[in-house]
């Protein structure tokens, strides 16, 4: 039997929409607890600024959207001050996140 029919690997869809869902759902309980609602929340809401995260946070947000969606960043890119914005962080991650496919060796 190949390897590959030893084990599946169930692959996140890597869009604007499912980085969006995924941080909103990681972080519902903080944004419920500021009194906002996660579903209702806009593309400029900042999770720093709000203090859903501190500044480890961030570092632990992005390793979290790595972890996930099996993928790795370069924020290089991505302006500092939207590191932490709910729509440019999600546009960015989807845009420009590469699959990793040693995230997947045993």
């Amino acid at each position: 039997m190949p390897l590959a029919a030893l084990f599946t690997v169930s692959m996140k869809e890597i869009t604007e929409a499912g980085i969006r869902r995924f941080l909103l759902d990681k972080y519902r309980e903080p944004i419920r607890a500021i009194g906002l609602t996660p579903d209702n929340l806009a593309d400029d809401f900042d999770f720093l600024l709000n203090g859903v995260i501190d500044s480890f946070g961030i570092l632990e947000m992005i390793s979290a959207i790595e972890k996930e969606f099996q993928i790795e960043l370069d924020l290089a890119d991505l302006d500092a001050e939207q590191i932490t914005i709910l729509g440019p962080l999600s546009r960015y991650v989807a845009e420009r996140g590469y699959f990793q496919p040693e995230s997947f060796l045993l």
